[in-house]
């Protein structure tokens, strides 16, 4: 065994101060990082237990917006944090008498011209601020941001102008967020529902616009709003695009039909059973289900028979939804059928539903 050289533990030692000394450092860091986090939270604290009483009060009529503005300008950053929250939480109606707050803790001018900033963070602070000042101004500068190079500004600048409750921004909106993919229909559709039932008669006529006036992505998000909302007068323009060739098309509107449970779209949604592709089969299947369609069970019954797997399972998981009829024909065909997916299709999802006697034999 070779003499270690004299060398060896001198650099050991040192190697071991260094590290000895670093964590020291790492650890006074993170203990000053930790006691400016604590300090901040009780300032926050402090802070929301003046503001949100403040504010109550003020919408109570008993405080001035001159007081509430005077202690909310002590930090502005927090106290407009605070106020955004509680706005989110009022019943819409109550929502305007928060803009003078608003207004006295935004500076309109900076906002504005903070959307044509290079960085994407401050573009997106001011497309979601200039959504709570109802001006001219604001709505200008919100609309031009729909333009923006970047599909998170378009997205925040559409649900400030839905806050301002601006419908005429509607379709300038769809377009601006022409964006194909089925995240991004779902993110559209949030931004225009925050419009509420007022969004309705633009989206109501645009279903009814001639053909290839809107793109099938548009038309994808008008349908999903008027199914979240159960828009009665939709239905028959909603069953027009059952026939359309666009699968995604056929998919959403049969999607809606069962949102909104009108019975006469039960039978066109029901022919649907054999269309040719297997996504808007079990889509079908699902509408069905939710529209409580009793006089459908014969083709649910078939559909346990589909050559996909997605269709059989909300084909059955539509039967049970029916309550005692629909179950008696799970166990009906589960029993007498020769084709094997059926019978399994049956036997899960009975079994799911925890229903006993479905034990295989």
């Amino acid at each position: 065994m070779e003499i270690l050289s004299p060398n060896f533990i001198p650099i050991v030692l040192n190697i071991g101060l260094l590290l000895f000394a670093l964590s020291i450092v790492l650890l006074l860091y993170i203990t000053f990082e930790r006691w400016i986090i604590g300090r901040r939270q009780k300032h926050n604290s402090t802070l929301s237990k003046v503001i949100i009483p403040l504010t109550w009060r003020y919408l109570r009529g008993n405080a001035t917006k001159e007081n509430a503005i005077k202690a909310m300008q002590q930090d502005p950053t927090e106290s407009l944090s605070l106020l955004i929250h509680l706005n989110h939480e009022l019943e819409p109606s109550m929502r305007p008498r928060l803009q003078p707050l608003f207004a006295g803790l935004i500076l309109s001018d900076d906002e504005i011209d903070a959307l044509n900033s290079n960085n994407i963070k401050r573009r997106l602070l001011a497309a979601e601020r200039l959504g709570f000042l109802d001006s001219k101004a604001s709505t200008a500068a919100l609309l031009n941001a729909l333009k923006d190079e970047a599909p998170a500004i378009r997205l925040c600048a559409a649900r400030s102008l839905a806050i301002q409750g601006k419908t005429e921004a509607i379709k300038p909106i769809l377009q601006a967020l022409d964006l194909p993919g089925e995240l991004d229909n779902c993110r559209e559709a949030e931004a225009i529902s925050d419009y509420g039932h007022s969004a309705v008669p633009t989206l109501l006529s645009m279903l009814d616009s001639p053909n290839g006036k809107h793109s099938n992505n548009t038309i994808i998000v008008a349908t999903r709003v008027l199914g979240i909302f159960r828009t009665q007068e939709a239905v028959p323009p909603l069953i027009k695009l059952l026939k359309k060739n666009e699968e995604s098309v056929r998919l959403c509107a049969a999607h809606a039909l069962g949102e909104i449970g009108d019975p006469a779209a039960i039978s066109p949604v029901a022919d649907l059973a054999n269309d040719s592709a297997w996504p808007v089969r079990k889509e079908a299947m699902k509408a069905i289900g939710k529209m409580h369609a009793d006089r459908q069970i014969p083709m649910l019954s078939h559909a346990l028979s589909d050559s996909a797997w997605w269709v059989r399972f909300s084909a059955a998981q539509a039967l049970y939804s029916l309550g005692k009829l629909g179950i008696t024909e799970l166990h009906t065909v589960m029993k007498n059928t020769v084709d094997e997916h059926a019978r399994e299709i049956c036997r899960e999802v009975l079994e799911e539903h925890m229903i006993l006697d479905t034990k295989k034999k």
